[in-house]
């Protein structure tokens, strides 16, 4: 059989003359050596118990290509999708570039920022139920900004469980949250970020614990002490303050890595966070509205006066040690 107008269903590159090309002994899909060997078994094996033969399947795509049909196998989830589809509709594994005309390579992240422009849906249907009655295409009119990269990850999170780290929330926790209008788990987080925030820079700037530190730091800076008795220097410096200011001193490393902490919790809930409460407030939209397209777009997107100004008061709180202190 010639191979040559065939894709391997592992790397979805097609054949060309030279390729060691290994052959299913079941179904008789073809795959390159390497693919194989990689992928430790079929592309098809999930198919083999209902009976799959690839020659019958090739020919009856063949069919759909002469009628204008054609398709392109995921190689993650091993689903076919609609030739200019740019994303897996099952799974939103980005298909490869060599299907779609004048959107770069397949590695070239180029290609998938045009992609992203030409697809908001990110290759999911947007009739496909996510969960509690709601749509894909509820869930892109109620995001707005920044959907494609949304739609994946929830597509990923519904079908797979497997979320993906948020680096916006990470460096902006609780900003970040009540920017995408999740008011009451934003506004919890932002209070206890500040109370952790406050209690560091008080404690630090203010009590003699604090100012022992900032002192032991400028001796050290300013010293050529060894590493040794740098410790030496810090426990002593520690040990003579009373007990309040001692457990001061903890209070505030305590504070520091617990901001910290819980920053990465939130770099790591956030997109969870944020599809669950998409999908509860489009359905409690749709439950009071008949016509609910309106409402969901104006309560959707973004509140970027909420992010400016908490970026102001950051600035302000940040520089307030510096006009008590005398900018020590």
């Amino acid at each position: 059989m010639d191979f040559k107008n065939i894709k391997c269903p592992v790397c979805n590159s097609q054949f060309k003359d030279g390729d060691d090309i290994v052959v299913c002994p079941e179904c008789g899909a073809p795959h390159h050596r390497e693919c194989y060997e990689n992928l430790n078994h079929c592309a098809f094996e999930d198919k083999h118990s209902e009976g799959f033969n690839f020659n019958d399947s090739y020919e009856a795509d063949g069919e759909n290509s002469e009628n204008g049909e054609e398709t392109v196998i995921c190689p993650r989830c091993k689903s076919e999708n609609p030739k200019n589809m740019f994303y897996c509709g099952k799974c939103g594994f980005p298909l490869s570039m060599q299907n779609q005309q004048n959107t770069g390579n397949f590695n070239n992240p180029q290609g998938t920022q045009f992609a992203n422009i030409f697809d908001p849906m990110a290759g999911v249907n947007p009739e496909e139920d996510m969960g509690e009655g709601v749509t894909a295409g509820e869930i892109s009119k109620f995001v707005q900004n920044n959907t494609p990269y949304f739609i994946r990850v929830f597509n990923n999170i519904k079908n797979f469980s497997k979320g993906r780290f948020n680096f916006c929330a990470f460096l902006f926790s609780g900003g970040y949250l009540l920017y995408r209008k999740m008011y009451k788990i934003g506004a919890i987080i932002t209070a206890v970020m500040l109370v952790l925030w406050m209690s560091e820079l008080y404690i630090h700037y203010c009590t003699p614990a604090g100012q022992q530190m900032i002192e032991f730091m400028n001796n050290y800076y300013n010293s050529a002490a060894t590493s040794m008795n740098a410790v030496s220097e810090l426990y002593r410096g520690i040990f003579s303050l009373d007990l309040t200011n001692q457990i001061l001193l903890g209070v505030m490393y305590i504070s520091s890595i617990a901001q910290i902490v819980l920053k990465i919790v939130i770099g790591i809930k956030a997109n969870r966070w944020y599809f669950k409460h998409c999908k509860n407030q489009i359905a409690e939209i749709k439950a009071e509205n008949e016509n609910p397209e309106s409402e969901i777009q104006a309560r959707g997107g973004v509140n970027t006066a909420i992010a400016i100004s908490l970026l102001a008061v950051y600035f302000i709180i940040e520089f307030i040690p510096f006009f008590v202190t005398g900018g020590i």
